[in-house]
């Protein structure tokens, strides 16, 4: 079974021009690849730094140092754990201030 990932935010959703946002991927453990889409699925960046949290979830992080206007709008987290593709986790909307 698959769970979905959840995406969240540190520190926040609403973000001031030029301060830093960090996008948490969650997942189960063995995920391989947590990737971070915006909008659609062929913008995205993707990591293969993946921490265990706990017993039973894995994480990865996406920082952005300098938020800009252009850094606004949806993001999602599918993760990638052999041998497929989970489904994506639920939209979050970036708000920058």
């Amino acid at each position: 079974d698959m769970p979905r990932p959840s995406i969240s935010a540190e520190p926040g959703t609403a973000i001031p021009l030029g301060s830093h946002v960090t996008f948490v991927c969650r997942g189960p453990v063995g995920v391989h690849i947590f990737r971070l889409e915006r909008e659609t699925r062929d913008k995205y960046n993707e990591t293969d730094d993946v921490s265990q949290t706990s017993p039973s979830e894995s994480e990865a992080r996406f920082r952005i140092d300098s938020v800009s206007e252009g850094n606004a709008g949806p993001y999602r987290c599918i993760y990638y754990k052999p041998p497929k593709w989970s489904e994506q986790s639920d939209y979050l909307q970036l708000v920058v201030q």
